[in-house]
């Protein structure tokens, strides 16, 4: 599929399905990043805004146990052709249903989204910057977002010397993600799942 093809029919669909998704959030301004109770930024500069897709990884004991949490991992898309937060606020919800195949994308890859052994959240936009990260605050995804989203997340550098070019990033207008109240078995549970990664630095 050519570019400029794969260009119309991904901003055919992006208007198509615009009643059939739930409404996006509103917090968004143009190129600026939806806090809906994160942080702010402050003086840091946006440098990439990317789309997440991937899976949220859980650990279960046993039957019946309750999920944990054992990372996640994912591919980060350049979404700086999709700038407008009208449009980026839907493509998680379309993304979460087609990511398997990556055919509506044209999206070029940017980097990946990993967790180290160690449980430290990992980005790596190749050669363009990496970030070794913490958590700083997370909220609960808004009501604008599909069912069973996970929470928005705002993170810094963990201060291990290993990052470079970018020192946070906020994870928002999530699809997806969240696993099921119990486990049916025991072993990994991947939950299917999609955002916005807004990288600052």
């Amino acid at each position: 599929m050519s570019s400029n093809i794969a260009r119309l029919l991904l901003a055919f669909f992006l208007a198509t399905i615009t009643l059939a998704l739930p409404t996006p959030s509103t917090t968004s301004k143009q190129n600026s990043v939806p806090l809906n109770g994160l942080p702010d930024p402050g003086t840091l500069s946006l440098k990439y805004i990317t789309l997440g897709v991937g899976t949220q990884n859980y650990s279960c004991s046993a039957a019946g146990a309750i999920p944990t949490s054992i990372g996640a991992v994912a591919d980060l898309y350049d979404a700086s052709m999709l700038m407008s937060p009208s449009k980026l606020s839907l493509i998680p919800s379309f993304a979460a249903v087609a990511y398997s195949t990556h055919t509506w994308f044209d999206l070029p890859t940017l980097g990946h989204h990993w967790f180290s052994a160690a449980g430290v959240p990992t980005f790596d936009l190749e050669g363009k910057g990496f970030l070794s990260a913490k958590k700083v605050s997370g909220v609960s995804a808004p009501s604008g977002c599909i069912a069973s989203s996970i929470d928005w997340l705002f993170l810094e550098d963990d201060g291990r010397g290993v990052s470079r070019n970018v020192q946070a990033v906020y994870r928002v207008e999530t699809a997806g993600g969240n696993p099921p109240a119990t486990c049916s078995k025991a072993g990994v549970v991947k939950v299917s799942y999609a955002a916005e990664y807004w990288f600052y630095g």
